[in-house]
């Protein structure tokens, strides 16, 4: 049995929306500087499944593999806008600003939720947005305090 020596201290949970795929994986490896140090889990409509009492214990136990097995010591959970799965698409809101204080309400009560059965982790959100302009996607990661 090959022992460890060093643990990933990062869990990312994200939606699993192919337009952030690329984005999301090289915001978290470059700009959080994590790569090769975190295990990714991407659920389609991520903040909606640790919120609905339906899927939260389901989510939350494979959460729980993953920090008891790698000792993860916090959790970065990434929502974006326009999302399908989890709220229906930008159609469903009144305008962007609308959007983005629910999504960002919902990243806070994940943040509750987490706490609440890992009070151990520290957990940070983001938020993501695209702007597609002249063939070009442009991204941007908000963190949310």
């Amino acid at each position: 049995m090959i022992k460890k020596t060093k643990w990933c201290d990062s869990l990312v949970i994200t939606c699993s929306d192919f337009r952030f795929t690329t984005a999301t994986q090289e915001f978290i490896n470059n700009r959080l500087d994590l790569k090769g140090n975190y295990d990714y889990i991407s659920i389609p409509g991520s903040i909606k499944n640790l919120l609905d009492r339906n899927t939260r214990d389901l989510v939350l136990n494979k959460f729980g593999v993953s920090v008891r097995l790698h000792h993860v010591k916090r959790v970065i959970i990434l929502g974006h806008e326009d999302c399908s799965i989890g709220y229906g698409g930008s159609k469903n809101f009144k305008d962007s600003t609308d959007e983005y204080k629910m999504i960002c309400k919902d990243l806070k009560k994940a943040r509750t939720r987490m706490g609440i059965r890992f009070p151990h982790l520290k957990v940070y959100l983001y938020y993501a947005t695209l702007l597609s302009e002249n063939n070009q996607r442009i991204y941007n990661f908000e963190q949310i305090m």
